[in-house]
């Protein structure tokens, strides 16, 4: 009950801060808050499979199962790496999804220590009901916070057409821009010509997202594909044009565009504030339908 409670204290002050902070709407900070809730418990739970707790944690692991001290170690150390890798974006999503198959790996030890009678630091386990009930909510925020991180992951706009985006990619100014209404967004589309050019576009599309995160001004980058009809979208926030002017005139940019345009069906690009910025990819892909094609 008391990891309960840490995770609860935990994902309330971490959604408390988010909106003192005021920079996040609640469906960016509720996320927030339930990693930062999760990284809490995990970080508490990890460190007790080494210290504290660690002989009650050994006597929990089911008889058929060998090696129960190395099981402890090896499951400790899982926790507190997913403890770290939730703090960060970009393992977020990866290190939830980790720590939601290792709970329901480590279920049974559960279900061993509830109907066995055994005890944690001295007091019964928690009955099985209770500590299932547990579980489940644990692994529901987990994949909760797989859901919202890759929620552009796939999606379709029509059947067999499917739009696979990457994980965002965060630029250097992520970390310390303090107006999240603030700045410039660019969303595009380009599609090419033939399915023969989807291979090369993409990989070039890599090297462009990979130079974003070193790219003065850049905040992220949205990148999204459907490779059967050879079209791509971007979708990028920036602290002003300037910064966005720069990156499209780097010379990797520029080589990309010269090399692609002759092989480009379609080209349509919008800038527009970040107050008026679309917030889903469907808004996205509406906004550019809407604006002219330029060529």
């Amino acid at each position: 009950m008391s990891v309960l409670l840490v995770f609860l204290a935990a994902t309330l002050a971490t959604l408390g801060v988010a909106a003192l902070l005021g920079r996040r709407r609640f469906r960016e900070s509720a996320p927030l808050a339930l990693r930062g809730g999760l990284s809490v418990m995990f970080l508490v739970t990890g460190v007790s499979h080494f210290a504290g707790l660690r002989d009650d944690l050994v006597a929990m692991v089911p008889p058929v199962m060998p090696y129960p001290e190395l099981l402890v170690t090896v499951t400790g150390v899982l926790e507190l790496a997913g403890a770290v890798g939730l703090l960060l974006p970009r393992t977020a999503a990866w290190a939830a999804g980790g720590l939601a198959l290792l709970m329901v790996a480590m279920f049974p030890a559960n279900v061993y220590a509830a109907t066995a009678g055994l005890t944690l630091s001295g007091e019964p386990a928690t009955a099985l009901l209770p500590r299932a009930v547990m579980q489940l909510l644990y692994i529901a925020s987990a994949i909760a916070v797989v859901i919202t991180h890759w929620r552009r992951a796939v999606f379709s706009d029509a059947p067999g057409k499917l739009i696979i985006a990457l994980p965002r990619a965060y630029g250097p100014a992520e970390a310390t821009h303090e107006a999240p209404n603030a700045g410039i967004v660019l969303v595009s589309r380009l599609q090419l010509c033939s399915l023969r050019h989807v291979p090369g576009f993409l990989l070039v599309s890599l090297r462009l997202r990979r130079a974003l995160r070193q790219a003065p001004g850049a905040l992220w980058l949205d990148l999204a594909a459907q490779p059967l009809t050879a079209t791509f979208w971007t979708w990028s926030s920036w602290t002003d044009e300037d910064a966005m002017r720069r990156y499209t005139r780097s010379a990797l940019h520029a080589h990309v565009m010269r090399t692609y345009r002759p092989h480009l069906q379609e080209s349509t690009f919008r800038t527009l504030p970040a107050e008026q910025a679309p917030a889903t990819w469907p808004e996205v892909r509406a906004m550019l339908d809407a604006t002219t094609v330029e060529r």
